[in-house]
């Protein structure tokens, strides 16, 4: 019994000691860390002044040493202090000060600051423009909400020393001030940069050449920059993550060189003049003129390099009413029509021909499907949009430029280059018939018009098959060469015949004029039924009219 009762004592003072230690070592060591770090601090004051001998001053600074670490190595976390319910004072983040606050009032004032942040400015740059954007627009978030926590816990979790010497800091240095750190949305900066920034590309400005008062004038070319998407995307980024900390920003965009095309050195060998053409537009109408005047208004000053390839179409379509055309007399399928652009025809037909004395290399040319008035067979060029073109190539040494005017009575075409052909030769153009056809005549019934009646729906073309011979003379020599071949349908004078009747005999006899395509026997079925009424029926008219009001009459009355 004696001996079970002393053991239950010795055990229970055990445990009391071991409580007695738990709740006293971390006061003790506080309290050595306070003294010994106030009496380092005082000793080095007093070493400085003369008055401690570096020899005690060394046997104090090991014993500090030794206490510090037993501090931070033996008991770290002997005792550890509860989630605090608000931050110091004195702790701050970035200039806001947040002692006293509790951590939804800390996340708070983050959010109320980063809301703040989204109205600063950032001035993006590219070459010698600039534009600029918000950071909210740049999808401006906090990196780093665990901040919170952090200035809630500063000097008040982790273990003794840790949060004594945030605690001595704050007392005798200052405020603990914690950065923010920040990131962005890098779809909504790709959006600022493709849909806002692009709008700052500069297109290069090609070497140009003018004719200006009779003399052509050499301008200098001048690179534009692209803006690199990708890489403009990257570095922005960047900045907002790594470099920026609040307040306005600038940029400098990445860009690529878009250089400028064109030889000053060949445009200046442009001066001679190497071919040229006009025709005749004075009948046209109004809307045709106009079409004529756009054509030579968009081909002209077009600068051709050596090798280069001309198309007519891509000069001048789209044949809208946007791009300055309006309805005029065309060739379609073989009859005349009303289409945007007509009379463009006449503009690549008067190119063609300068082309040709200027002896540049035709790689495409159409004939008209029916012939034209303004110039002889074989020497147009028709263009029909997705159907003809006509295009050619600069065969020269040198850049020519495409002088065009249209004057209201004449267009014509002057081309420029490099004169390098012997001056005794002359090339002329001779354009050969090769067979007629008369134009025919097509009847069409008209049951809506009065018997009889004739009216020209279209007048016909005579057909033709033609060629273009080109004739060079040198020093009296004369050679010929065939350049093209062309074809010219028929088409008939089409005229519309009324058959309207009720007697079928008329209505028989003008059926079969009308299918001879023959006006004359026309003429002689409107002669033997007057008005679309036979002969017999026209004398007796008047009483079976009257027999056959009365007969219905009658059966009008018997109803």
């Amino acid at each position: 019994m004696f001996r079970d009762s002393k053991r239950r004592r010795i055990f229970a003072g055990v445990i009391a000691v071991i409580l007695v230690i738990a709740m006293v070592v971390p006061t003790v060591v506080s309290f050595l860390i306070w003294y010994v770090d106030g009496q380092i601090l005082h000793q080095i004051s007093v070493y400085r002044e003369g008055i401690l001998p570096m020899r005690k001053k060394w046997i104090q600074g090991c014993a500090a040493l030794a206490v510090s670490l037993f501090a931070v190595l033996a008991a770290p976390d002997i005792v550890q202090a509860g989630v605090p319910e608000t931050a110091l004072e004195g702790v701050y983040i970035e200039n806001i000060s947040v002692g006293g606050m509790n951590e939804e009032e800390i996340t708070q004032a983050v959010n109320a600051r980063v809301e703040e942040l989204k109205n600063c400015t950032i001035t993006l740059n590219a070459g010698s423009q600039s534009m600029q954007t918000t950071a909210g627009e740049l999808g401006l978030s906090c990196a780093n909400m665990d901040i919170v926590r952090q200035a809630l816990y500063a000097g008040q979790r982790g273990n003794v020393l840790d949060r004594f010497k945030v605690q001595r800091y704050l007392e005798e240095t200052g405020p603990e001030v914690l950065e923010l750190q920040f990131t962005v949305d890098e779809a909504a900066v790709r959006s600022v940069i493709e849909n806002q920034a692009g709008a700052m590309n500069t297109a290069a400005v090609d070497a140009s050449l003018t004719l200006e008062n009779g003399s052509f004038v050499v301008h200098e070319g001048q690179d534009g920059y692209v803006i690199n998407a990708d890489s403009s995307v990257k570095k922005l980024v960047n900045y907002m993550t790594d470099e920026w900390h609040g307040g306005n920003g600038d940029v400098v965009l990445v860009t690529d060189v878009d250089e400028a095309q064109g030889d000053t050195e060949q445009l200046a060998l442009v001066h001679d003049a190497l071919g040229s053409s006009s025709t005749n537009y004075s009948s046209s109408n109004s809307n045709r003129k106009q079409n004529v005047k756009r054509g030579a208004e968009l081909v002209n000053g077009t600068v051709l390099y050596p090798g280069e390839e001309f198309s007519m179409e891509e000069i001048v379509v789209p044949f809208t009413a946007e791009n300055g055309y309006a309805p005029a007399a065309s060739y379609e399928m073989g009859s005349v029509v009303e289409t945007y652009g007509g009379g463009i025809c006449q503009v690549s037909t008067t190119l063609y021909l300068a082309v040709l004395r200027a002896e540049l290399e035709v790689t495409e040319r159409s004939s008209h499907s029916m012939i034209v008035s303004y110039v002889k067979p074989s020497m147009d060029a028709a263009i029909a949009e997705g159907y003809k073109d006509f295009r050619f190539v600069n065969n020269t040494d040198a850049p020519i430029y495409i002088m065009g005017y249209a004057d209201g009575s004449e267009i014509g075409f002057v081309i420029y280059g490099h004169e390098t052909r012997d001056p005794n030769r002359t090339v002329t153009y001779e354009s050969e018939t090769l067979t007629t056809t008369e134009s025919t005549t097509a009847l069409e019934a008209d049951s809506s018009a009065a018997y009889g009646s004739v009216t020209l729906e279209s007048s016909g073309h005579t057909g033709y098959t033609a060629r273009l011979w080109k004739v060079v003379t040198v020093n009296g020599e004369e050679t010929r060469e065939q350049v093209n071949s062309s074809t010219y349908n028929m088409t008939p004078n089409t005229y519309r015949i009324g058959t309207k009747t009720e007697d079928s005999a008329a209505l028989a006899a003008m059926q079969a004029a009308i299918s001879s395509n023959d006006l004359n026997k026309v003429s002689e079925a409107a002669a033997q039924y007057p008005g679309g009424v036979s002969p017999a029926a026209s004398s007796g008219s008047g009483g079976e009219s009257q027999n056959s009001d009365s007969g219905t009459t009658a059966q009008g009355q018997d109803t």
